[in-house]
C-alpha cells in the first residue's frame, strides 16, 4: 500500500499541471456552460419569487422586494463547481485511468454507506447526507463521475467491439452493482443515468445492430413482470401511479397537479413570457411543487415564453454538439470514452427533464443540468465538464508535440 501511495505522488510530481496547457483550453465549451448556469440563476429567482400585485418597476425594486436566498446559494454552488472543475483539470486524466478500479471500489463503499447511515429525505429516499436545517449532499450524484471513469477504462481496454451477449454480460454486471445500490435508496432516476451512460458507451463501441435490437427486445419482455410487480407492490405503487399519471394525468387531478400545472404554466407564457416577477404567475403562487428544481423548465417557459424555452434548448444543443465534436477529435480511446460518458449523462438529464415537464416522459425527479437548483448536481456537472476540458487540453498538447516531432524528423531527413 505504501509503495502505491508513493507511486501516486511521484506520478503527480512528474505530471504536474503545465501552464502551457492553457493554450489548448476549450473556451467555447466553458462559455456555453457559464451562460446556461447564469440563466439558471435568473430562472431560480423567478421560481422562488413571492406573489405581487403589480410587476416591480425596475431591477432594483425587484431585488429589494423579493428573496434572493436560492439564487445566491446557486451562485455559490456555481463557484464551488468551478473550483471542483479546476481540481479535476489539475490532475492528468491518465491518472483517473490508472486508478479507475480504485475509484470504482470507492463508489461502491460510498453508496453502501449511504444506504446504512444516510437519513431519509425527500420522498423517503435514503440518498442524502443531511447537513444544516434543510441541506443535504447526494453521494449518488458524484458517483456518476466515478462510473464514467470506470466504464471508460473498461471499454477503452477492449481490443474488439462488443458483438455478442457473452461480451456484454461482464460489463453489464460491472455497471449493475452500483445501479442496484442506487435503486435500493430508492433513486430510480439516478440509476437510469447510469444505464444511459452504459448504453451510449456500448453504442459507440461499435457493437452490432443485432445485439442492440436483441437487448431492446429482452427489456421489453422484462417490462411485463416489472409492470405486474409495481402494480401489486405497496412499496412500488407510487411509481406505478406515476406511469398512470403520465398516460392520463386528467384521471389523477390531485396526484398529477404538479404535471398539469406545469403544462399550464408553459402554455401561459406565450411567445415572450410573463416576465421574471409577474402578478398571478404560477411561480409566485406556488402552484408547481419543486419548480426551482425538477420543474424549472416550466418556469423558464412561463417567465420567458416560447422564445426563452427554445433559446435554452439551443444552448443545450450547442453544448451537446460541442461535446460530440470533441469526442470525435480525441484520438486517445480512454479520453474519448470519458467525453462520451459526460455527454451521455448530460443528454439523458436534458431529454428526461424537459420530456417529463412537457408530458412526453414519466416524472422521475431528474434535474435540468446547470439550471435546476442544487449543489450536488451542479458539482457533478461541473466536474464532468472539467474532465472533458482535461482530456481536450492534454490530448491536444500531445498531438501538437507529436506533430512538432514529426516535422523535426522530416526536416533532419531532408538535410
Amino acid at each position: 500500500m505504501l509503495s502505491r501511495i508513493k507511486a501516486f505522488f511521484k506520478y503527480i510530481r512528474d505530471n504536474h499541471f503545465d501552464r502551457s496547457l492553457m493554450r489548448y483550453f476549450d473556451w467555447p465549451l466553458l462559455i456555453i456552460v457559464l451562460l446556461i448556469s447564469l440563466f439558471g440563476v435568473v430562472c431560480i429567482f423567478s421560481a422562488t419569487s413571492s406573489q405581487v400585485v403589480e410587476a416591480p418597476a425596475n431591477v432594483i425594486e425587484m431585488l429589494e422586494t423579493q428573496s434572493t436566498t436560492y439564487p445566491r446559494l446557486q451562485l455559490m454552488w456555481i463557484g464551488a463547481g468551478l473550483v471542483a472543475m479546476a481540481a479535476v483539470i489539475f490532475f492528468p486524466y491518465q491518472l483517473y485511468e490508472r486508478y479507475a478500479n480504485t475509484i470504482y471500489a470507492a463508489q461502491i463503499i460510498l453508496l453502501t454507506l449511504t444506504l446504512l447511515i444516510a437519513q431519509a429525505g425527500r420522498g423517503g429516499m435514503t440518498a442524502f447526507f443531511n447537513w444544516g436545517s434543510d441541506r443535504g449532499f447526494q453521494p449518488s450524484e458524484i458517483c456518476k463521475i466515478a462510473i464514467i471513469i470506470a466504464l471508460a477504462k473498461a471499454f477503452s481496454v477492449r481490443t474488439k467491439p462488443i458483438k455478442t451477449i457473452h461480451d456484454i454480460i461482464p460489463l453489464a454486471i460491472y455497471v449493475s452493482i452500483p445501479m442496484v445500490l442506487v435503486v435500493a435508496q430508492p433513486d430510480v432516476g439516478t440509476a437510469l443515468v447510469y444505464l444511459a451512460v452504459f448504453s451510449v458507451m456500448v453504442l459507440v463501441s461499435g457493437t452490432s445492430g443485432k445485439l442492440i435490437w436483441g437487448v431492446i427486445g429482452m427489456l421489453v419482455v422484462l417490462l411485463i413482470p416489472l409492470w405486474y410487480f409495481m402494480n401489486n407492490s405497496a412499496s412500488e405503487n407510487f411509481r406505478f401511479t406515476r406511469i398512470l399519471m403520465w398516460l392520463n394525468p386528467e384521471a389523477y387531478p390531485d396526484e398529477a397537479r404538479q404535471i398539469i400545472n406545469g403544462q399550464i404554466a408553459i402554455g401561459s407564457g406565450g411567445v415572450f413570457g410573463k416576465g421574471i416577477v409577474s402578478p398571478g404567475s404560477f411561480a409566485s403562487l406556488g402552484y408547481i411543487s419543486d419548480d426551482h428544481t425538477d420543474f424549472i423548465f416550466a418556469i423558464v417557459c412561463e417567465s420567458f415564453g416560447l422564445v426563452g424555452g427554445i433559446s435554452l434548448l439551443i444552448g443545450y444543443a450547442l453544448l451537446i454538439g460541442r461535446l460530440i465534436v470533441l469526442a470525435v477529435r480525441t484520438k486517445d480511446p480512454y479520453g474519448s470514452y470519458l467525453i462520451v460518458g459526460v455527454l451521455a449523462m448530460l443528454l439523458f438529464h436534458i431529454v428526461e427533464n424537459v420530456g417529463m415537464v412537457i408530458g412526453l416522459l414519466p416524472v422521475t425527479g431528474i434535474p435540468l443540468p446547470f439550471v435546476s437548483y442544487g449543489g450536488s448536481n451542479m458539482l457533478t456537472n461541473m466536474m464532468g465538464i472539467g474532465i472533458v476540458l482535461n482530456v481536450v487540453m492534454r490530448s491536444r498538447q500531445h498531438e501538437q508535440r507529436q506533430h512538432t516531432g514529426t516535422e523535426k524528423i522530416i526536416s533532419l531527413k531532408r538535410d
